[in-house]
Protein backbone atom coordinates (compact mmCIF):
# COMPACT_ATOMS: atom_id res chain seq x y z
CA UNK A 1 0.00 0.00 0.00
CA UNK A 2 3.00 2.42 0.86
CA UNK A 3 4.22 1.83 -2.49
CA UNK A 4 1.35 2.45 -4.33
CA UNK A 5 0.46 5.83 -2.02
CA UNK A 6 4.35 6.97 -3.08
CA UNK A 7 3.82 6.36 -7.28
CA UNK A 8 0.55 8.12 -6.72
CA UNK A 9 2.71 11.34 -4.76
CA UNK A 10 5.30 10.88 -7.07
CA UNK A 11 3.45 10.89 -10.44
CA UNK A 12 0.89 13.98 -8.96
CA UNK A 13 4.92 15.62 -8.18
CA UNK A 14 5.54 14.94 -12.19
CA UNK A 15 1.83 16.15 -13.01
CA UNK A 16 2.08 19.81 -11.57
CA UNK A 17 5.35 20.50 -12.40
CA UNK A 18 4.69 19.37 -15.79
CA UNK A 19 1.68 21.99 -16.01
CA UNK A 20 3.61 24.48 -14.39
CA UNK A 21 6.63 24.48 -17.11
CA UNK A 22 4.25 24.50 -19.83
CA UNK A 23 1.87 27.16 -18.63
CA UNK A 24 4.93 29.48 -17.62
CA UNK A 25 6.30 29.16 -21.30
CA UNK A 26 3.71 30.78 -22.44
CA UNK A 27 3.37 33.29 -20.15
CA UNK A 28 6.69 34.47 -20.10
CA UNK A 29 6.99 35.41 -23.62
CA UNK A 30 6.84 39.72 -23.90
CA UNK A 31 4.54 39.25 -26.88
CA UNK A 32 2.49 37.54 -25.42
CA UNK A 33 1.19 41.09 -23.27
CA UNK A 34 0.89 43.00 -26.37
CA UNK A 35 -0.25 40.74 -29.37
CA UNK A 36 -3.53 43.36 -29.21
CA UNK A 37 -1.65 46.55 -28.91
CA UNK A 38 -0.96 48.66 -32.15
CA UNK A 39 2.54 50.59 -31.01
CA UNK A 40 1.61 52.60 -34.01
CA UNK A 41 -1.44 54.08 -33.10
CA UNK A 42 -0.61 56.61 -30.97
CA UNK A 43 -3.03 59.22 -29.18
CA UNK A 44 -2.36 63.01 -28.71
CA UNK A 45 -0.13 64.10 -25.96
CA UNK A 46 -2.29 67.06 -25.53
CA UNK A 47 -5.05 64.49 -24.51
CA UNK A 48 -2.62 62.99 -21.57
CA UNK A 49 -1.45 64.63 -18.27
CA UNK A 50 0.40 62.83 -15.39
CA UNK A 51 -0.01 63.15 -11.15
CA UNK A 52 3.20 62.42 -9.33
CA UNK A 53 3.22 61.86 -5.50
CA UNK A 54 7.31 61.33 -4.02
CA UNK A 55 7.85 59.74 -0.94
CA UNK A 56 10.29 60.55 1.48
CA UNK A 57 10.12 57.49 3.47
CA UNK A 58 9.60 54.14 2.27
CA UNK A 59 5.76 53.06 2.13
CA UNK A 60 5.57 49.92 0.65
CA UNK A 61 5.80 47.90 3.74
CA UNK A 62 5.31 44.75 1.63
CA UNK A 63 9.43 44.18 0.79
CA UNK A 64 12.25 45.61 1.91
CA UNK A 65 13.07 48.12 -1.13
CA UNK A 66 12.20 51.16 -1.29
CA UNK A 67 9.53 53.37 -2.85
CA UNK A 68 10.35 56.68 -4.63
CA UNK A 69 6.97 58.09 -5.84
CA UNK A 70 3.57 56.95 -8.10
CA UNK A 71 2.89 58.36 -11.04
CA UNK A 72 -0.48 58.27 -12.73
CA UNK A 73 -1.09 58.87 -16.86
CA UNK A 74 -4.25 59.41 -17.31
CA UNK A 75 -6.22 61.11 -20.72
CA UNK A 76 -8.16 64.27 -19.88
CA UNK A 77 -11.01 63.72 -22.14
CA UNK A 78 -13.01 60.87 -21.97
CA UNK A 79 -13.93 58.85 -24.82
CA UNK A 80 -17.29 56.92 -25.72
CA UNK A 81 -17.66 53.63 -24.62
CA UNK A 82 -20.41 52.18 -25.40
CA UNK A 83 -19.69 49.07 -22.68
CA UNK A 84 -19.18 51.94 -19.93
CA UNK A 85 -21.97 53.72 -20.53
CA UNK A 86 -23.90 50.63 -20.55
CA UNK A 87 -22.66 49.76 -16.76
CA UNK A 88 -21.25 53.15 -15.49
CA UNK A 89 -23.41 55.64 -17.20
CA UNK A 90 -19.95 57.72 -18.14
CA UNK A 91 -17.95 57.63 -20.82
CA UNK A 92 -14.49 56.12 -20.47
CA UNK A 93 -11.45 57.31 -19.08
CA UNK A 94 -7.93 55.47 -19.74
CA UNK A 95 -5.34 55.76 -17.30
CA UNK A 96 -2.61 53.72 -15.92
CA UNK A 97 -0.23 54.08 -12.70
CA UNK A 98 3.49 53.27 -11.96
CA UNK A 99 4.94 52.77 -8.83
CA UNK A 100 8.51 54.50 -9.25
CA UNK A 101 11.89 52.93 -7.75
CA UNK A 102 15.42 53.11 -8.30
CA UNK A 103 17.56 51.31 -10.60
CA UNK A 104 19.22 49.29 -7.53
CA UNK A 105 15.83 47.64 -7.22
CA UNK A 106 15.54 46.11 -10.54
CA UNK A 107 15.83 42.44 -9.40
CA UNK A 108 13.07 43.12 -7.00
CA UNK A 109 11.00 44.95 -9.74
CA UNK A 110 11.15 42.37 -12.04
CA UNK A 111 10.13 40.15 -9.66
CA UNK A 112 7.09 41.83 -8.66
CA UNK A 113 5.93 42.08 -12.87
CA UNK A 114 6.44 38.35 -13.22
CA UNK A 115 4.24 38.00 -10.48
CA UNK A 116 1.76 40.41 -11.23
CA UNK A 117 1.33 38.67 -14.77
CA UNK A 118 1.12 34.97 -13.72
CA UNK A 119 -1.60 36.33 -11.29
CA UNK A 120 -3.77 38.40 -13.30
CA UNK A 121 -7.45 37.51 -14.07
CA UNK A 122 -7.01 39.64 -16.82
CA UNK A 123 -6.62 38.43 -20.44
CA UNK A 124 -3.43 40.55 -22.08
CA UNK A 125 -3.77 43.51 -23.08
CA UNK A 126 -5.33 44.22 -19.84
CA UNK A 127 -2.69 42.44 -17.63
CA UNK A 128 -0.15 44.98 -16.11
CA UNK A 129 3.75 44.00 -15.13
CA UNK A 130 5.09 46.63 -17.82
CA UNK A 131 8.38 48.17 -16.54
CA UNK A 132 10.18 51.40 -18.12
CA UNK A 133 13.56 51.92 -16.92
CA UNK A 134 14.57 55.62 -17.45
CA UNK A 135 18.16 57.08 -15.82
CA UNK A 136 18.75 55.79 -12.21
CA UNK A 137 14.92 55.22 -12.26
CA UNK A 138 12.24 51.82 -12.45
CA UNK A 139 8.30 52.93 -13.44
CA UNK A 140 6.70 49.35 -12.37
CA UNK A 141 2.71 48.65 -13.21
CA UNK A 142 1.45 46.21 -10.46
CA UNK A 143 -1.89 46.22 -11.29
CA UNK A 144 -3.28 43.20 -11.98
CA UNK A 145 -5.77 44.61 -14.34
CA UNK A 146 -5.45 47.72 -16.56
CA UNK A 147 -8.27 50.60 -17.44
CA UNK A 148 -6.57 50.59 -20.94
CA UNK A 149 -8.31 48.76 -23.57
CA UNK A 150 -11.34 50.25 -25.59
CA UNK A 151 -13.86 47.42 -26.01
CA UNK A 152 -15.42 49.45 -29.13
CA UNK A 153 -12.56 49.68 -30.65
CA UNK A 154 -10.32 47.29 -30.32
CA UNK A 155 -7.62 50.11 -29.12
CA UNK A 156 -4.81 50.01 -26.05
CA UNK A 157 -4.91 53.80 -25.14
CA UNK A 158 -2.34 53.39 -22.12
CA UNK A 159 0.69 51.30 -23.79
CA UNK A 160 1.28 53.21 -27.11
CA UNK A 161 1.05 56.66 -25.58
CA UNK A 162 3.24 56.08 -22.15
CA UNK A 163 5.69 54.76 -24.67
CA UNK A 164 5.94 57.81 -26.57
CA UNK A 165 6.27 59.34 -23.48
CA UNK A 166 9.17 57.96 -21.73
CA UNK A 167 11.17 58.02 -25.41
CA UNK A 168 10.77 61.50 -25.14
CA UNK A 169 13.38 61.73 -22.67
CA UNK A 170 16.91 62.31 -22.80
CA UNK A 171 18.60 60.30 -21.01
CA UNK A 172 21.65 62.86 -21.24
CA UNK A 173 19.78 65.04 -19.27
CA UNK A 174 18.08 63.07 -16.42
CA UNK A 175 19.87 63.21 -13.03
CA UNK A 176 16.10 62.75 -10.94
CA UNK A 177 12.79 62.53 -11.32
CA UNK A 178 11.73 66.54 -12.27
CA UNK A 179 13.88 66.28 -15.05
CA UNK A 180 12.79 63.33 -15.95
CA UNK A 181 8.79 64.05 -15.85
CA UNK A 182 10.04 67.86 -17.74
CA UNK A 183 10.72 66.20 -20.72
CA UNK A 184 7.11 64.39 -20.57
CA UNK A 185 5.87 67.03 -22.90
CA UNK A 186 2.58 66.67 -21.03
CA UNK A 187 1.26 69.09 -18.19
CA UNK A 188 0.90 67.84 -14.35
CA UNK A 189 -2.35 67.82 -13.06
CA UNK A 190 -4.47 66.09 -10.49
CA UNK A 191 -7.40 63.69 -12.71
CA UNK A 192 -10.99 65.04 -12.44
Amino acid sequence: MKQYLLVVFLFLVWTKSFCQKADSKIYDKPDYYYTKTNFDFTDTLSNWNYDITLFLKNIDSATIIKLVGEITFFRTKPLFDSISRCIYGIDWTPSINFKIYNITDSAKCFERSEFTRHTSSCVPPAVGGDIFIVGKFIFLNNSVCLHCYKYDNEVDYCRPIIKNIFSKVRLDKVSNLKEITQQFGIKQSKPA
